[in-house]
């Protein structure tokens, strides 16, 4: 299974990782916890929440429970492919614009 990360996605990536760099002891816990997901997404793409339709896609989300960022993706069947829309913190009182 293919994963790419769409040009949202990877902006909010590296916003992410920034502020768990510069607050947080554990400073490598979001890039750990963001592989382990994707892992998870590859292997077993049904496991996200399914979350709402954009462009005719169906988005869904699987929680990455430490830093408590849902991680929104798209799976293509038919082209094996995943794509990551965005990642957002799960505390925030609405979702990313997807």
């Amino acid at each position: 299974m293919k994963i790419v990360l769409l040009d949202e996605a990877q902006e909010r990536f590296k916003a992410e990782d920034r502020w768990w760099r510069e607050h947080r002891d554990a400073n490598e816990l979001f890039v750990t916890e963001f592989d382990e997901v994707l892992r998870q997404i590859a292997s077993m793409p049904g496991i996200g929440q399914r979350y709402r339709r954009a462009r005719g896609k169906l988005i869904q989300r699987a929680l990455m429970q430490k830093t408590r960022c849902h991680v929104y993706y798209f799976h293509d069947h038919e082209r094996e492919l995943i794509e990551i829309h965005s990642i957002w913190g799960a505390r925030r009182k609405r979702g990313p614009r997807l």
